[in-house]
């Protein structure tokens, strides 16, 4: 479930209220919802009596808290970086202050830097708390993944910015709602419809990212190791199928904020994620009851869990879709 990032600080400020805090959490959502201002947060709530000017994270950086990312040129983090941050771990801290260490894009670790990372993971230093940001958490270990409390934020307040694959997504949703084709066969459409974009959005990640790894390779190929060019390879092959899944729970969570909107007019919400296809959303709230509303929504939910395993795509789209809306 994602949340507001006022609703997420709340939480927090709960769980800190009541000696809940987790060592470790994975802090995700699309790019603009928040996450570095969340991290920034959540040291504020722990460590009291910080600086008030420092608002970033690199203000806060400190000998109790290490901010590591990747480097300019691999966009990668090292194992080195890691290790260095996991050195600060270990050092003492003054009385009654909690040590920090903050990995922003951490899927940008990989395999070997996320292995050295994990013993941190498990066996957390004393007094001390782990922060991992990412836009793309499907490219994390799920070692690491099991070892956090992921913390979703929703995106920034107000009406949602639709992509081009976002509008063709919800024009389509539109016409289904207009045109009332309902029961399986509509269903089906609308699928093979959503099916068709991600299509169509996978080639475009795949070409884009074909072209980034040529670039590198006439680049650095009289310069750089075979080895290095290799995992470059593996990098962009793994980082095509990231923004793949990326980009398809995205379109799962226009397909939330379609029901929900349905369901704000439906009682009287004044806010719209999606304003532009409010005749639309109204439409639904008019011609289905609530609990038929919470019935489609708790199936997108159940199509979006169903995703995230090891399951057939195209069987989990078929039955989710049919569940939504034959």
């Amino acid at each position: 479930m994602s949340f507001t990032y006022e609703k997420a600080v709340e939480l927090m400020g709960e769980a800190r209220a009541n000696g809940r805090l987790a060592h470790a959490y994975l802090i995700t959502g699309p790019v603009g919802s928040g996450k570095e201002r969340f991290a920034v947060e959540m040291i504020r709530l722990v460590n009291e009596g910080l600086d008030p000017d420092a608002t970033t994270l690199e203000a806060l950086r400190s000998s109790t808290m290490s901010v590591i990312g990747p480097e300019s040129r691999s966009r990668r983090i090292t194992v080195k970086a890691v290790r260095a941050l996991e050195h600060t771990l270990q050092m003492a801290a003054p009385e009654g202050i909690t040590k920090f260490a903050v990995i922003k894009d951490a899927d940008c670790m990989g395999v070997e830097a996320e292995n050295a990372f994990l013993k941190t993971l498990e066996e957390p230093p004393a007094g001390s708390r782990l922060l991992l940001l990412s836009s793309r958490p499907e490219m994390l270990l799920d070692t690491i993944l099991s070892r956090c409390i992921q913390v979703t934020l929703a995106g920034s307040a107000g009406p949602v910015v639709l992509s081009d694959t976002a509008r063709q997504f919800l024009d389509s949703l539109k016409r289904h709602a207009e045109n009332g084709r309902g029961g399986v066969s509509g269903a089906l459409g609308l699928m093979s419809r959503f099916a068709s974009i991600l299509k169509e959005e996978k080639a475009a990640i795949g070409k884009r990212n074909d072209e980034a790894l040529r670039a590198e390779i006439a680049h650095y190929r009289q310069t750089t190791e075979g080895d290095y060019l290799k995992q470059r390879d593996e990098y962009y092959k793994a980082l095509t199928e990231a923004e793949y899944l990326e980009q398809r729970n995205r379109l799962i969570d226009f397909l939330m904020m379609w029901f929900g909107d349905a369901m704000r007019q439906q009682n009287g919400g004044k806010h719209l994620d999606l304003p532009e296809y409010a005749e639309a959303t109204r439409h639904l709230a008019q011609n289905l009851t609530i609990d038929q509303l919470g019935q489609r929504i708790e199936a997108v939910e159940k199509l979006r869990a169903n995703l995230n395993t090891n399951v057939f795509e195209a069987l989990a789209l078929e039955v989710g879709f049919i569940r939504a809306f034959g």
